[in-house]
């Protein structure tokens, strides 16, 4: 593969530093996937001539620490949101403490595997950070998940970039259609097994107490 000039004559160091920045910063600035971001880093790496190793080594902490900024804006800033008066009248608390509930209970199998599904990473990252998935949870069930991806999509781009090269602006196109598709489907789905998680919660108590005693917990929770 022939790269730009300025980019071969980048030294060594600055190329590298300049793939941890961008694994950082392309899910909140650029239109592409995790998936396109990885192969092109692949690409050029191999390009270049650096050792995989070492690639996963720079490209890992940017994959893995934009989602915990995804996370961690969203688990500081989420329950006073939620807790406006305007979405207080689109989100009843007890779907919130629902949410909870089904995250508690599935939220490490959805944050492992989120990942490997098209449109719906970010999305679920934010959710963990509103909803309070414990930060120790999140951490390593996101954290082994980005192993794996980074591993498979540098792994792609590294030694098949050539093979990929042609086909690149294909696989753009086939993610981008995904990409609205597994989001719509996955939100109902999720959607889903919330509602039927809040249908087992008032079944269990009075709605109107389950409202009361919520809304004094979001109150804790926000000045915590």
């Amino acid at each position: 593969m022939s790269l730009p000039p300025f980019i071969e004559n980048l030294p060594p160091e600055l190329t590298l530093l300049g793939i941890l920045a961008f694994t950082l910063i392309y899910s909140f600035s650029m239109p592409i996937t995790e998936e396109i971001a990885l192969v092109l880093v692949g690409i050029l790496a191999h390009a270049r001539g650096f050792p995989f190793p070492l690639v996963f080594l720079f490209s890992y902490p940017g994959i893995f620490g934009s989602d915990l900024v995804y996370y961690g804006v969203a688990r500081k800033f989420g329950f006073r949101i939620l807790s406006s008066k305007f979405l207080r009248r689109l989100i009843k608390p007890r779907r919130i403490l629902a949410s909870e509930v089904f995250f508690r209970r599935r939220g490490p199998r959805i944050a492992f595997f989120c990942r490997f599904i098209v449109g719906i990473r970010a999305p679920v990252m934010i959710a963990a950070g509103f909803l309070r998935m414990p930060f120790r949870v999140y951490v390593f069930w996101d954290g082994l998940s980005a192993v794996f991806a980074t591993l498979i999509w540098l792994t792609a781009g590294y030694f098949f970039g050539n093979a990929l090269q042609n086909g690149i602006s294909s696989i753009m196109l086939v993610i981008s259609i995904l990409t609205p598709i597994c989001l719509v489907c996955g939100t109902i789905f999720i959607n889903h097994k919330i509602a039927c998680e809040e249908k087992r919660l008032v079944a269990q108590m009075d709605p109107e107490e389950l409202d009361r005693q919520l809304l004094a917990t979001d109150e804790a929770k926000i000045v915590g």
